[in-house]
């Protein structure tokens, strides 16, 4: 499996966007979001990168090759050096891509999430300031009732609080708050959202909802978050949730071939067996779920 991952790793730095010299990634293929920008195929933007990086600093972890750090501090450095930025509210935060001004909550989360663990490893304080900046800009965003909404302004997005970007955030600042003291507003933000999160972003019987205020499509993606969201802390009520939604989704969203569906819409379920929307997530929340399940995870940070 460490060859097989090993493999991968070297096709996935072979493979970066050939838009910047860094370490990048987008997508491979034209992307338009709504009506604010548009990507074209294989430029970069701080959501992919950071997805692409993770790997590569979860392989130096368990094998100390140093390789693998230096491209996700290259990686770290396209999103400190490279992605556009923009100032709300007196925070100097990341635009989406290196091409427009459109700022996401999330997407700033999982950047500062990134800027952290890299600096954390290397002793690199110029990245760690950074992180602290841009998670003070998630802290400062959440709103009263304890979510956030998809962008800034909230009207920028015809998303609100929508269920696995939320997790998204509390993945990304729970690695970060654990650190602070008790009264650190990064904690209190953090508690205060996996509460919104777990109140509100799940039925009775395990199902993620895909907005606060709107259940369907009950999408794999929030189940394959929630999974992984809800083993950052060890509370019995994060582990009850959890197990309802792994029964959920098993029972739901999984096929008997051996792949999970997209998602159960208000008419039609689409079964489509995607490779990272449907199957990398939930073999990600699958894998978390069980190490978390048995006490075996290497390093939880």
């Amino acid at each position: 499996a460490l060859g097989e991952a090993e493999r991968l790793l070297d096709w996935l730095a072979d493979n970066s966007s050939p838009a910047f010299d860094r370490s990048s990634w987008g997508y491979n293929f034209d992307w338009q979001n709504s009506t604010k920008f548009f990507l074209p195929a294989t430029h970069p933007c701080g959501v992919v990168t950071v997805f692409c990086a993770r790997p590569f600093l979860r392989h130096y972890d368990l094998t100390g090759f140093d390789p693998s750090l230096a491209v996700a501090h290259d990686a770290a450095t396209f999103l400190l050096e490279d992605i556009g930025t923009e100032f709300v509210d007196g925070h100097k935060v990341l635009t989406y891509t290196p091409y427009d001004s459109y700022v996401a909550v999330n997407a700033n989360a999982l950047a500062a999430d990134l800027l952290w663990r890299v600096g954390k490893r290397l002793g690199d304080e110029r990245l760690l300031n950074r992180a602290r900046e841009l998670f003070s800009f998630v802290v400062d965003a959440q709103t009263e009732v304890g979510g956030w909404h998809y962008s800034v302004p909230a009207s920028d997005s015809r998303l609100g609080y929508d269920n696995f970007h939320t997790g998204f955030v509390l993945e990304s600042l729970s690695r970060y708050a654990r650190e602070q003291d008790a009264g650190d507003p990064a904690r209190v933000a953090y508690e205060r959202g996996m509460r919104f999160h777990h109140e509100n972003h799940f039925e009775p019987d395990g199902a993620p909802k895909f907005e606060d205020d709107q259940s369907r499509p009950y999408d794999v993606h929030a189940a394959a978050q929630a999974l992984v969201t809800f083993t950052r802390r060890d509370k019995p009520e994060d582990a009850a949730l959890a197990s309802r939604v792994l029964e959920w989704t098993l029972d739901r969203l999984y096929d008997p071939d051996g792949y999970f569906y997209r998602r159960i819409g208000q008419v039609v379920t689409d079964k489509t067996p995607y490779i990272r929307w449907n199957q990398a997530w939930m073999c990600l929340a699958l894998s978390t779920f069980l190490k978390q399940e048995h006490g075996d995870e290497p390093n939880r940070q």
